[in-house]
């Protein structure tokens, strides 16, 4: 197993107030980590922190070091950074353009295609990926902002994976769909993890247990424990983890 991100000792403060202590964690390249922990426990922290969306947050500062492929993110360039490491938010915020434009803004801001031909070949690339292609193919010059929530969801995967990233930051990206939707994004995350490398941070233990490879569990600012998902829930090692798994907190 080859480290894709490399977490050591990593605190972060708002308005100086620690909400996340000294993490020590890895990221295994074309794994799906899962990360669970009641609200405040420092989830979406860490999250925003692999690919500095804090950095817009001024009241923000940290300490440590975080590394993608050997490289020290706080050293690289943001945007480049940002290229490498998508992220998924958990409500759809589709651009009020149609489903095309939505997939190739991105793409054709930063220069990354700009034949035609190949923005047409990447946009079908992508929205197979995404299990969204044979539902829109046929409408592609339609307004995003009319599909289901479930299809935008979707909709904003393609548009994460439409700048070839190698890392995919899941923010609670269920969290408004219903039952079906929350399914066909659980199994795009594991079909995607073919190519790519995942993080997802959830309030949802089960789906936590459905998809990820491995679970970490935060608690109050601190990782409590981390671990294969079949044994951390089956076995947990700390009381802590237990407990929240099984409901009796948080």
């Amino acid at each position: 197993m080859v480290d894709k991100i490399k977490i050591e000792n990593l605190s972060c403060y708002y308005n100086k107030k620690c909400v996340l202590e000294s993490l020590n964690l890895n990221v295994v390249k074309n794994e799906i980590l899962g990360v669970i922990g009641p609200a405040n426990s420092g989830k979406t922290t860490f999250l925003r922190t692999l690919n500095r969306m804090n950095d817009f947050d001024i009241t923000y500062s940290r300490k440590g070091s975080v590394y993608l492929d050997g490289d020290n993110i706080f050293d690289i360039d943001a945007e480049n950074l940002r290229r490498r490491v998508g992220m998924l938010f958990a409500m759809p915020i589709p651009l009020p353009m149609s489903i095309y434009d939505n997939i190739t803004y991105a793409p054709k801001r930063l220069g990354l295609v700009t034949k035609k031909v190949d923005l047409e070949n990447m946009v079908e690339s992508v929205l197979r990926d995404s299990s969204l292609w044979d539902e829109v193919k046929d409408r592609l010059g339609a307004s995003a902002m009319k599909m289901s929530g479930g299809q935008q969801q979707r909709l904003c995967i393609a548009r994460v994976l439409a700048i070839n990233p190698e890392v995919i930051l899941f923010d609670e990206p269920c969290s408004g769909l219903d039952p079906i939707s929350t399914a066909k994004v659980e199994e795009l995350m594991v079909e995607l993890k073919e190519k790519y490398t995942i993080v997802l941070v959830t309030n949802n233990v089960k789906q936590a247990s459905r998809v990820s490879d491995r679970t970490a569990f935060f608690l109050m600012g601190k990782l409590i424990e981390v671990d294969k998902t079949d044994k951390l829930f089956v076995s947990p090692k700390e009381k802590e983890t237990e407990d929240y798994i099984t409901g009796r907190f948080g």
